[in-house]
This record gives C-alpha cells, sequence and structure tokens, in this order.
C-alpha cells in the first residue's frame, strides 16, 4: 500500500512538473518537421507551376513555328493542268 501511495505521489509531481515530457518534446519535434515540409511542399508546388508555365509557352511557341513552316510550304507546291500537285523541284526535273 506504501509503494501505491509513493507511486501515486510521483506520478502526481511529475505531472505537476514544468518541465516538459520528453513525449511533448518529440512531438514538438514533429509539429516543426511537419511545418517545414508543409513549406517545402509549397515551395515545390511553385515551382511546378512556374516551370507548367514555361512548357506552356514553349508549346504555343513550337505551335506557332509549326503553322508558319506549314504556310512557308504551301506556295512551293503548285497544282499543274491535270490536277496533281508538284513542287518546284518536279517542274526543274521536267524541264
Amino acid at each position: 500500500m506504501k509503494k501505491l501511495m509513493m507511486l501515486i505521489l510521483v506520478l502526481g509531481l511529475a505531472a505537476c512538473s514544468n518541465e516538459a515530457t520528453q513525449a511533448e518534446k518529440d512531438l514538438e519535434n514533429i509539429n516543426k518537421e511537419i511545418t517545414e515540409l508543409e513549406e517545402n511542399i509549397n515551395n515545390m508546388q511553385g515551382d511546378n507551376e512556374e516551370l507548367q508555365q514555361k512548357v506552356d509557352a514553349k508549346e504555343s511557341e513550337l505551335e506557332e513555328l509549326e503553322k508558319e513552316f506549314e504556310e512557308n510550304q504551301q506556295p512551293e507546291k503548285e497544282v499543274s493542268a491535270d490536277g496533281s500537285a508538284e513542287t518546284e523541284e518536279d517542274k526543274e526535273t521536267k524541264e
């Protein structure tokens, strides 16, 4: 019975102490790590959005270049009298 009373007294004093327990310290450290990881995630999401905008811009630029290339290819082809398409090279070969 004395041991039980001493145990209760020790636990009561430990609970009343202002010093943080190891579990509380561990929990605080974990919360700090979570906060740091959340900041890293937010930074990476921002970087990802920036990179995606750059990719979109390059894709648009590529589409414009492809369109310009196709438009420049059109005048090279002429329709002959029989309706078939001839390039400038074909004409030169015939001559």
